[in-house]
């Protein structure tokens, strides 16, 4: 007896109905080892245990194996995306927006200053020149070092706290204070000590550092230059750096390959200062 001639669309539903479930199988096994195909591996076993279509129930047992442990694979996958890649992708995207933002605060501290040098506010030489200034004087303190009142701050930096560095800043996580020059030597970032005013037209650093209560554990400094560079916290959580400690010979890296800018604002073509004029004088807001 000749059996009749199976249609060729019926021959091909077929073979594909016995073939996809051996496909979604690799894909599991190979969304285990690699764990970027969970996500599409998942897709599919999904899509395949609604689209199960098998010819003959006398079929069923194998290719519903081989779609069970295709499914396993893509779960195994998941589940190693989840580790592997999500969470350490999550947990670094908020490391590095806190990041972003503690650089955008040096630099409103660096414009600040920039502000304050082109505007000659503490000018204690006369020159024209004006000196870098401590935090407090920054954010609207008590007018010190010959420095006249201001109905508003240059910096906004909300209420100062005390740090073994000096007065600090709280934004956040992070501290911030600033250190000038000293006269015998050194720096410094209490108001009370002897600054080298000159220098001090020339030189400031600041330093963020992460407070005791959060998980961080990098330092970031800037100078006048806007040289910014990350270095480690202290052993002691909430420890602020010393105010030379990114200029000391230990590795204290450029963030993100940062180049420092070369001539301060109101130096002469040649990179020497002069005198404040009356545009330099305009106070400019930080960001």
């Amino acid at each position: 007896m000749i059996e009749p001639r199976v249609p060729s669309r019926i021959w091909l539903a077929r073979s594909w109905a016995r073939f996809w479930p051996i496909l979604l199988l690799w894909l599991g096994i190979a969304a285990a080892l690699w764990p970027l195909l969970a996500l599409p591996a998942a897709f599919a076993s999904l899509v395949g245990w609604l689209a199960l279509r098998l010819p003959s129930p006398a079929e069923l047992p194998r290719p519903r194996l081989w779609l069970v442990l295709g499914t396993l694979g893509a779960t195994l996958g998941l589940l190693r995306f989840v580790v592997l890649e999500a969470v350490p992708g999550i947990v670094g995207g908020g490391r590095r927006a806190v990041e972003d933002q503690v650089v955008s605060r040096l630099r409103d501290v660096l414009f600040a200053q920039d502000a304050m040098r082109r505007g000659g506010w503490i000018d204690p030489d006369r020159d024209g020149i004006g000196s870098a200034a401590f935090l407090s004087e920054l954010c609207g303190g008590e007018p010190l070092r010959g420095q006249p009142a201001r109905e508003t701050p240059v910096l906004h930096c909300g209420e100062l706290e005390t740090s073994a560095l000096g007065p600090a800043a709280r934004v956040g996580a992070y501290l911030y204070a600033v250190c000038l020059p000293l006269a015998a030597g050194g720096w410094s970032a209490r108001s009370a000590d002897a600054l080298d005013e000159e220098a001090a037209e020339r030189r400031f650093v600041a330093y963020a550092w992460p407070s005791g209560d959060t998980p961080f554990s990098s330092v970031y400094f800037i100078d006048e230059h806007e040289n910014i560079r990350v270095g480690p916290a202290g052993p002691v959580r909430g420890e602020p750096p010393r105010c030379d400690a990114a200029l000391m010979q230990q590795p204290w890296p450029a963030w993100r390959d940062k180049k420092p800018r070369v001539a301060l604002p109101g130096d002469a073509p040649g990179g020497s200062p002069t005198a404040a004029t009356s545009s330099d004088a305009v106070r400019v807001e930080p960001r």
